[in-house]
């Protein structure tokens, strides 16, 4: 009979406790509401003059060195050399080739100056030995006999026909030589036009600063900086020397995230340097799409430029870490309410009211959201009670 009444006196217990809970429900009242969007990204100068990788012929090239990052740097002063040791290599062999092909033409105009000089000294005799031979031929035959006259004569005929052999040959033999000297200078002239090739070359290896300033390597596509073995294209930009007198803000916001992102919008930053001191600025530019950021990462954000309020050249550097929050909308006293309280059919927005015990589903209009909650323009009155789960099939 005792064990009869303690489960009957527990029956009543929990019925009462289970009637007498309240439902999960949120008061709706006005509060101070602003619409907020965090951001994250990193500070850039406005002006900056772009350090790019040489034009070459030669095609892409690999990074054998890179000045320090955020390094002041002079004029002239080398920023990045490129690996060329294949053309130092080449440049040799060909400095080599010239110097064989100038000793082969010393060699060879030699040889044709001492054939030259011999056939110049056979004409040289010839013609003395013909002019001799005119000048004392005596043609008397009561001194000498005809048969001597005969070969006096034949012997002039014939110097005469080995100097105009001689005077043939030493006219063919220039001839000959100019064309074999002219072949060499040809393959000089090769091998020069190829070292100066190579020279001017080399001599794109090294990029040299335009003027003084602050270096800062430029961020790929794929999030990653210039770096000791990369292949670079010609013309890829590398670094800037940026004037970081006017510095702004790039920041990116998360796709789902940019509510009424536009421009005019006001911006407070902190560097990841200096979290406690708050900057502000405004938005200058939102791009039209989203776009990654990084590689093998979906996710998609919106790029946004921030013009500072303020300038702190002794603080500011470029590509400094911000993050940074956007005021969509400024604090001011409105009607919220949280987003999981607020359901959707059809298009329709409404929440479920609690009145005397029961859940009346009451359509809402919404006007401006945060992260968190809804604004609340009509359908709902300061006091009133909703429910923050769904009511449906309860």
């Amino acid at each position: 009979m005792k064990y009869i009444l303690t489960l009957i006196a527990a029956l009543v217990l929990f019925g009462c406790t289970e009637s007498e809970s309240p439902p999960l429900l949120y008061h709706v009242e006005e509060k101070p509401f602003d619409v907020k969007i965090p951001a994250k990204g990193e500070l850039f100068a406005a002006q900056a003059t772009a350090i790019n990788a040489p034009m070459s012929s030669n095609g892409m090239q690999v990074i054998a060195w890179l000045a320090p990052e955020f390094s002041h740097v002079k004029k002239g002063d080398v920023i990045i050399r490129f690996d060329g040791e294949s053309m130092q290599v080449e440049s040799k062999n060909k400095l080599n080739e010239l110097a064989k092909t100038q000793q082969d033409m010393l060699e060879k105009s030699g040889a044709l100056n001492k054939e030259l000089s011999g056939i110049n000294k056979d004409m040289i005799m010839v013609d003395q030995e013909k002019l001799f031979a005119e000048q004392f031929s005596i043609e008397d035959e009561r001194i000498r006999s005809k048969l001597e006259i005969i070969e006096s004569l034949q012997n002039a005929e014939y110097l005469g026909t080995k100097q105009d052999y001689l005077n043939w040959k030493s006219d063919s033999f220039s001839e000959s030589a100019k064309g074999d000297m002219g072949l060499l200078e040809m393959k000089q002239q090769l091998h020069q036009t190829k070292i100066d090739q190579l020279s001017a070359r080399l001599s794109q290896l090294e990029v040299k600063a335009p003027h003084d300033g602050l270096l800062a390597y430029k961020v790929n596509w794929r999030g990653e900086k210039a770096r000791t073995g990369q292949t670079m294209w010609p013309g890829q930009k590398i670094a800037e020397l940026p004037d970081t007198s006017v510095m702004k803000a790039k920041l990116w916001v998360i796709e789902n995230e940019a509510i009424d992102l536009g421009k005019g919008k006001k911006v407070s930053l902190r560097l990841n340097a200096n979290a406690q001191q708050v900057y502000y600025g405004t938005i200058a530019a939102v791009t039209a799409f989203p776009k990654t950021i990084r590689r093998g990462d979906p996710q998609k954000y919106f790029e946004v430029i921030v013009e500072l309020d303020e300038q702190h050249p002794d603080q500011f550097v470029p590509g400094q870490k911000v993050e940074a929050l956007i005021t969509v909308m400024a604090k001011k006293s409105r009607l919220i309410v949280p987003k999981q309280s607020v359901f959707s059919d059809r298009n329709q927005s409404y929440v479920y009211l609690y009145k005397s015990g029961d859940f009346i589903k009451n359509k809402v209009e919404i006007g401006q959201s945060s992260l968190s909650y809804f604004e609340i323009t009509s359908g709902l009155t300061s006091g009133q009670e909703i429910s923050l789960i769904s009511q449906e099939k309860r």
